[in-house]
């Protein structure tokens, strides 16, 4: 990724700042970012750390992100917040807890891993880390089990007992055969028995029941992170250690507002709830207070990115720093236009990366652009640095471009 980051290594500030993101805990400030340019320099400020948790202010906003940051980081998931309104029905749905559960799993694997979230994420009550870690069960070849009580294990854990499954979450016995579908599998999985010994393993197709690919063993992870009986919940970042750990918070006041909203929503339900006579069951939703939430966030170190230099109430600022930055306007698929800005920038002297949502379509592109004298080529891992007056297609995304004057550097989506 030289050709993304390079060019930012020439700012000082920026220097500044990866010298001194871990250095202490609070939040150092970022001023005068845009929207998709702060994807970027998340990215290249998180180099070196193992766990680089973004926070935004919308769930919206994380998906936008998280497409971006994907795209130079494959090891990227979204973890999704619990509607605390109407919760009840959201713990049933599979697809949600599915979604939780495999930024869960990326966490516990140890490897290094971006997740992307918004503020909300981290007001629910999870099961603490050690509780998901000895509820996930590994099934091996030659392993000796009794298949009823690997189904009691696996109803403890959250799956669902059908007739026959059809999708993750779920499981079905039938003779001396298990099918289970692993909430964080792409496909389900068949044990077959010999008395208590595991014959055989294998994924299947829900559709048509043949089998895909033989397995020497699966891990199957909790279909639900909720705390369970008495269980004290966590928040979902006290998962991550604090020596590991680089908070990327998007626009903090408007994350602080968001939280304080969801706070106030959630409060004014319960109490409707309870002068209605409806009585509070152990299941129902149970939040952090926003004011703990940030007393943890101070705890970590972390790189508040604003638009304009403001105060915000409830986190520690270290550092200030500003950077300049400014959107790109769309094309809108008018050729001409990027062609007559492309020989503007190249007149100037500026260093372009061009972004496409296929390969195809970026490698046709730097042909196509050379036919317009200018000076364009393919880069496919995005390695090769640009220089001056030069214009480099790539496969990637971004919701929208974006500009450093001062470098004279520019990406556009």
């Amino acid at each position: 990724m030289q050709g993304l980051i390079g060019p930012l290594k020439e700012l000082a500030e920026f220097e500044e700042l990866c010298k001194n993101k871990k250095k202490d805990v609070g939040m150092i400030r970022v001023c005068g970012c845009v929207n998709s340019q702060k994807s970027h320099m998340m990215y290249a400020i998180g180099d070196g750390c193992k766990y680089k948790v973004i926070a935004c202010s919308s769930e919206t906003k994380a998906k936008q992100i998280y497409e971006e940051y994907r795209f130079l980081d494959n090891n990227t998931y979204l973890y999704p917040a619990k509607d605390f309104l109407f919760y009840k029905a959201d713990i049933r749905s599979k697809e949600l807890v599915k979604q939780r559960m495999e930024g869960i799993q990326a966490v516990l694997s140890g490897t290094p891993v971006t997740i992307v979230t918004s503020l909300d994420g981290f007001m629910d009550h999870l099961a603490p880390k050690e509780s998901i870690e000895e509820k996930v069960l590994k099934i091996q070849n030659d392993s000796v089990l009794k298949l009823d009580e690997m189904a009691e294990r696996l109803s403890d854990v959250g799956y669902d007992r059908e007739v026959q499954v059809e999708g993750p979450g779920q499981f079905a016995v039938r003779g001396g055969i298990l099918d289970i579908y692993p909430l964080t599998e792409e496909f389900p999985v068949r044990i077959e028995f010999w008395g208590d010994e595991v014959d055989s393993i294998r994924t299947f197709d829900v559709e048509s029941q043949r089998s895909i690919e033989n397995m020497t063993e699966i891990t199957i992870y909790p279909a639900v992170e909720f705390p369970q009986g008495k269980e004290k919940g966590v928040s979902f970042l006290d998962y991550f250690s604090k020596e590991d750990t680089i908070l990327f918070l998007d626009e903090p006041v408007r994350l602080v507002e968001r939280g304080q909203n969801i706070e106030e929503e959630f409060m004014e339900a319960q109490k409707k709830r309870l002068e209605n006579g409806y009585e509070l069951e152990e299941e129902e939703a149970k939040i952090f207070p926003v004011a703990d939430i940030l007393k943890k966030i101070n705890t970590y170190s972390s790189i508040g990115f604003f638009a304009l230099e403001m105060k915000c109430r409830g986190l520690e600022v270290r550092e200030s720093y500003e950077i300049q930055a400014k959107s790109v306007n769309p094309y809108n698929n008018s050729f001409e236009m990027l062609t007559q800005d492309l020989k503007r920038l190249k007149r100037n002297g500026y260093r372009v990366v061009l972004l496409s949502g296929s390969r195809t379509r970026a490698k046709r592109l730097a042909e196509d652009l050379r036919d317009y004298n200018l000076s364009s080529y393919y880069g496919e891992e995005l390695e090769r640095e640009v220089k001056p007056g030069e214009i480099m297609t790539a496969y990637g995304y971004i919701a929208e471009g974006y500009e450093y004057p001062m470098l004279k550097f520019t990406v556009i989506a």
